[in-house]
């Protein structure tokens, strides 16, 4: 079997449509519970509608980017999985870098990937990131209260712990695209400069809502930008 005989198989359609009806039942299962708790503490039936209609309006937004970003990731693992992994847990930059490390390490590309290859991508990108939710049980309650306790005696180290993990994070999602070729750092020097922009843009006009569409804006221009870098430098 090839790697597109898999990627884009019936059955793996199958999988993913059952996977989120599942997520999807549960999600109003707690809408559910949440509502009927919510009128047990008083909370009138008007306020929970409002409450209720601008979280999905504000739920479109970030969707958008997510949309755009389904398409780039479609091109490397197929429709399905794309869409379970971008509807569930995940992200484009994690799924990107998890499938290039799958790969390289089978010392193939997508030309020259078979279907073995997707199956050690899907893999790759599953194993790490559930493992981490499932962590978050036991390790994230220690750790946020050792980090307030950090916080409450010394402001100084809990914002410095704070800092570093960030920076830590950012690191080893930036380094890669800084000397991955000059056709990745052109394309990260644009997304921030884009980044920087419309910031500046929404500031100067007091158009606040244009914060909200600042990595779908990044996301269009990079890949756009990116297209011509290649183009030009090859």
């Amino acid at each position: 079997m090839s790697y597109k005989d898999v990627s884009e198989s019936s059955l793996l359609y199958v999988l993913v449509i059952a996977s989120l009806v599942i997520i999807a039942a549960i999600c109003v299962y707690y809408l559910i519970i949440c509502i009927r708790k919510a009128k047990g503490m008083g909370i009138s039936g008007e306020k929970i509608s409002e409450i209720i209609k601008s979280t999905a309006i504000f739920s479109i937004v970030p969707s958008i980017a997510i949309a755009i970003g389904l398409v780039t990731l479609v091109i490397v693992i197929g429709i399905p999985y794309a869409w379970f992994r971008l509807s569930v847990i995940g992200s484009v930059s994690y799924e990107l870098m998890a499938s290039n490390m799958a790969l390289s390490a089978l010392n193939l590309d997508l030309a020259s990937a078979d279907a073995n290859a997707f199956g050690m991508i899907m893999w790759v990108m599953c194993i790490p990131i559930t493992s981490t939710v499932l962590a978050n049980i036991f390790v994230c309650k220690p750790m946020h209260l050792g980090t307030l306790r950090v916080g409450s005696g010394d402001k100084k180290w809990g914002a410095l712990s704070q800092t570093t993990f960030m920076t830590a994070l950012l690191v080893v999602l930036i380094v890669p695209m800084l000397f991955g070729g000059l056709v990745g750092l052109f394309t990260f020097i644009t997304s921030a400069l884009i980044a920087v922009d419309v910031s500046a843009l929404a500031k100067k006009t007091g158009a606040k809502w244009m914060n909200d569409f600042i990595l779908a804006i990044c996301l269009i221009g990079a890949m756009c930008m990116s297209v011509v870098y290649t183009n030009l430098i090859g």
